[in-house]
């Protein structure tokens, strides 16, 4: 029986936090599982209800954030923890906002097994779905400069990078790769971290089911929004969970090189001052 560590951060979502641990904790019966579960200070009752879980024996390590990690923080320190504290077959990173379908981990690690002649080859990306049945989150790979597609269950070539809604690690790659950079915030921390996989040489492929639903962030209310003024534009933008300009300028200079970075870095506001 494979030992598996979930890993996954939280905020204010108690009920898909609670369902989704419940999910993957009672309808894998070939994996030991243990999760490490990062509350980034909560003010509902995630807290109270994870604590339930442990009295019922369900292993989680629960860990306390400021209510200033948000996604990369919370994820960097679970992943440090379990970097020093665990010795897992396998790592799971997921988003707890997934409605994940029964028996994902054991199918997946078995799906893994049969693609990779060994464990320290390569790591699989589960994608996840909208409610219609349409990708939603994937693996990434970048065609030319930063212009990237998203990958889904029907691809079978290696991958650059991907959304960490769901990826399994083997082992020997979780403990070789760095934690997540510390210049991120919130987004970029898991496209760059799946970076620091490919280019070690390290494959990155998707399994070829759906591993369940998803969401897609919509696009209202964003800096991508055509229809808001070009202050409230730049204010989203540069707003934590936008795209502010530090981390993305870092993402770009250090995957793509410099003379990119300087030219991305900039365009967006040329794009929201024309209203594109």
């Amino acid at each position: 029986m494979n030992k598996i560590t979930v890993i996954f951060t939280c905020f204010n979502r108690c009920g898909k936090t609670i369902s989704c641990i419940k999910s993957l904790n009672y309808t894998n019966d070939k994996s030991e599982i243990n999760f490490i579960a990062v509350d980034d200070n909560s003010s509902d009752q995630t807290p109270l209800e994870i604590h339930k879980l442990i009295e019922q024996g369900v292993i989680i390590t629960l860990l306390k954030g400021t209510g200033g990690l948000y996604y990369s923080g919370g994820m960097r320190l679970g992943i440090s923890y379990a970097l020093d504290n665990t010795d897992s077959d396998y790592y799971l990173i997921i988003n707890d906002d997934v409605a994940f379908n029964d028996g994902i981990i054991d199918s997946m690690v078995e799906y893994f097994e049969r693609i990779y002649e060994r464990r320290d080859e390569g790591v699989l990306v589960g994608c996840t779905s909208d409610t219609e049945g349409r990708l939603s989150y994937g693996a990434i790979r970048y065609e030319k400069g930063i212009k990237y597609s998203q990958i889904g269950i029907d691809d079978r070539e290696t991958c650059d990078t991907f959304n960490a809604n769901c990826v399994l690690i083997p082992h020997d790659i979780f403990k070789a790769v760095p934690n997540i950079d510390e210049k991120y915030i919130h987004s970029l921390g898991d496209f760059d971290y799946g970076f620091s996989i490919s280019k070690r040489g390290f494959l990155i492929k998707t399994y070829d089911k759906y591993v369940g639903i998803c969401i897609d962030n919509p696009m209202q209310g964003g800096w991508y929004d055509k229809s808001l003024g070009i202050r409230e534009r730049i204010r989203a933008k540069e707003n934590v969970k936008g795209a502010p300009f530090g981390p993305w300028f870092h993402y770009i200079n250090k995957n793509f090189g410099l003379p990119a970075a300087v030219l991305h870095s900039f365009t967006p506001y040329i794009r929201i001052l024309l209203g594109r």
